[in-house]
């Protein structure tokens, strides 16, 4: 049987937890109230030059903490922490955390005050995943049989990771991550934003698709405009930093339209490539295998380069997450997004320590 904690004790636990932590010796309150009309004050010291760890294992927790030195040595000045609730299929109506993946609420405080001692900022994702998908199932689209009672269960599951973050000094909290199917649900979405601003008190983003950006209706109760980046950045394997950085600033014409429009700064959520040759015009599908998409670190690098390129110093820019350190993965004959080992870990180390100026 799939030993799993039901949600309402994993809140009340985590309540508790959330109450007791402790920094330096001394107790951390946790702030019960925080009205719906109240808005985290302006983040300092933009951007945010995050990279991102999925946490899935519960017996990794000192590979985390060596990946988080690793990230500190390379330059970043923030950790992403992607942790998972899961629902069994897409018309499910209960989430639950798996707890032979999902930390405990003291085994991830842990992992964030460790961060926070190696001078990181943090981001705290969680993301839902399905156990036992159906067909092309995935949480874009999921269908829920009874949206009510999802809707409730997710709250739950935000709330407790909410006390987490609030009783670790977390930085950002992201409400959601391309759940497009439930974006039009906009009322929903109000009463659980504003359910974790009686918790949370720091900044809160949502993670949208880089192509469905337009349709979300909730930026305006959130500090950040987050999204993922798999654009379409060359023609194909042979793409240069050039080409891709122009692509780029094609991209950036309609970003910082919208980013006028809505007045908040842009969060990239995601930035990363696999090292395959597909990735400059299939950034997104990560399935071809070696006969489809033949290993490419050169191309990895290259577009690590043209982002940078393009990106580096401009001031719509809130931050952005590279996706993802992989504890156990990396090197050369890696396919993943990881840089870990490879020529675009030296384009990481180049650029996070430079001043963000134009």
């Amino acid at each position: 049987m799939r030993h799993v904690i039901w949600i309402s004790a994993l809140v009340v636990y985590s309540v508790i937890v959330g109450c007791s932590l402790t920094r330096g010796g001394e107790t951390t309150p946790v702030v019960a109230a925080y009205p719906a009309t109240t808005r985290a004050a302006v983040a300092e010291g933009l951007p945010y030059r995050a990279i991102g760890i999925q946490i899935q294992r519960v017996d990794w927790m000192d590979k985390y903490k060596a990946s988080i030195d690793e990230i500190a040595g390379i330059g970043a000045d923030t950790v992403k922490f992607v942790v998972d609730a899961r629902q069994e299929n897409g018309s499910s109506s209960r989430i639950y955390l798996d707890m032979r993946m999902t930390p405990t609420p003291e085994k991830l405080a842990d992992l964030i005050q460790y961060a926070k001692s190696k001078k990181l900022r943090v981001i705290l994702m969680p993301i839902v995943l399905l156990d036992a998908p159906r067909g092309n199932e995935w949480r874009g689209r999921i269908a829920p049989e009874d949206w009510n009672k999802w809707w409730d269960s997710y709250r739950e599951i935000l709330t407790h990771f909410a006390w987490i973050a609030q009783g670790n000094g977390v930085d950002v909290f992201v409400v959601g991550s391309e759940l497009l199917s439930t974006e039009p649900q906009i009322d929903q979405w109000h009463t659980t934003i504003n359910k974790v601003r009686e918790v949370f008190k720091g900044q809160l983003t949502y993670s949208s698709n880089w192509d469905h950006y337009r349709s979300v209706k909730i930026w305006d109760q959130l500090d950040f405009v987050g999204m993922n980046s798999y654009w379409s950045l060359g023609k194909n394997k042979d793409a240069t930093p050039a080409e891709i950085a122009g692509n780029w600033k094609k991209i950036q014409d309609e970003l910082f339209a919208f980013h006028n429009e809505i007045g908040k700064p842009i969060l990239f959520l995601e930035v990363g490539w696999c090292s395959m040759a597909n990735m400059a015009h299939e950034p997104w599908d990560y399935t071809k295998d070696e006969s489809e998409a033949p290993t490419d670190l050169g191309l990895q690098k290259r577009l690590y380069e043209g982002f940078f390129n393009a990106w580096h110093g401009k001031k719509q820019l809130a931050g952005f997450s590279i996706w993802e350190w992989n504890p156990q993965g990396g090197g050369p004959d890696d396919r993943g997004y990881t840089p870990r080992g490879k020529p675009a870990e030296d384009v990481l180390r180049q650029w996070m320590n430079k001043t963000w100026d134009e």
